[in-house]
């Protein structure tokens, strides 16, 4: 029989590291969620098909991000079954990673409008398209570093970013209306603009809805809290820009 002493069983991890592992995992799905978007957008704009491609091959392993970050909740919940600000994170991480799911289908829907059709370009247009896609991929990295390091003002910042990605929005509407009304035979072309345009916008929101999260486990304060008069003003109700 040996005198050495019997091992002790491993001290279970606690419920702190446990979330910033999941936050972690959140971060990893943002990342290939944003790498879609950018992917998405650069195939589109240049009609690689290939790139289109595998833009939508990639969304089978976005898939397995949000069953695997899912599962990985569930099980924290029931073994630590968490309480106030855990409870609150553990709740916000399933909400955020629906969001990121949705951000990374966007890309997909890009994608997925790909063509190889040629049209003449419209620069003011395009300038705004670009625009769109760096200020939305930069928003979505704001609330993802928001998420992973607890920053609430941060998170805050990301409401004021997205009122320029609705400027923005506006914009593209203004110019593809414009130039529909010169040449109704880029009807089609145009309408995948706008699509793409709306996207962008959507990727926005979702990334506000991660920041809405962020703020909620950290302080326990909803939006209405902290942001209750956010201007919001119907496209329709709005003055249009002059041609």
């Amino acid at each position: 029989m040996s005198g050495d002493s019997p091992a002790t069983p491993e001290e279970p991890r606690g419920a702190d590291t446990e979330l910033r592992r999941l936050k972690v995992r959140a971060k990893e799905m943002g990342q290939w969620a944003l790498q879609m978007v950018h992917d998405g957008w650069e195939a589109f704009r240049t009609g690689n098909l290939v790139g289109a491609q595998n833009v939508l091959d990639s969304d089978t392993r976005l898939d397995r991000f949000d069953e695997e970050i899912e599962h990985e909740i569930i099980t924290f919940l029931v073994l630590r079954q968490p309480a106030a600000g855990d409870l609150r994170t553990a709740a916000a991480l399933l909400k955020i990673s629906t969001h990121l799911d949705r951000i990374g289908r966007l890309g997909f829907d890009m994608a997925r409008i790909t063509t190889l059709e040629v049209l003449p370009d419209v620069p003011e247009l395009s300038s705004v398209l670009r625009s769109m896609d760096l200020t939305v991929e930069s928003i979505v990295q704001q609330s993802l570093d928001a998420l992973v390091e607890d920053q609430p003002a941060l998170a805050l910042g990301l409401f004021v970013r997205d009122d320029e990605v609705d400027r923005m929005h506006r914009e593209a509407m203004r110019l593809i209306v414009r130039e529909l009304a010169r040449d109704p035979n880029s009807a089609r072309h145009l309408s995948n603009e706008l699509l793409v345009a709306r996207h962008f916008e959507r990727i926005a929101d979702n990334a506000c809805k991660i920041g809405e999260k962020t703020i909620y486990a950290v302080t326990g304060q909803r939006r209405s809290e902290y942001l209750p008069r956010h201007p919001y003003t119907p496209y329709v109700l709005e003055k249009s820009a002059p041609e």
